[in-house]
């Protein structure tokens, strides 16, 4: 069976929406539920928003024994 890939895109000018709040947990969902192989593009360039969640959280992570 042949799967079809889905885009899923969350937009909106206004800053401090929640949007890479819900991108980060929309992903996690359907990766971590769905057992869907996901991939997150942050267009937010001048930020990084998800980027730099992602960099704090594993440095957190690896700083963790309970995570090690």
């Amino acid at each position: 069976m042949k799967k079809e890939t889905l885009f899923v895109a969350f937009s909106t000018q206004k800053g401090g929406m929640g949007k890479t709040a819900l991108t980060v947990l929309t992903a996690s969902y359907l990766h971590y539920v769905k057992k869907y192989h996901v991939g997150v593009i942050d267009c937010d360039f001048p930020q990084h928003s998800i980027f730099e969640m992602r960099k704090r959280d594993s440095e957190l992570v690896m700083k963790d024994d309970y995570f090690k």
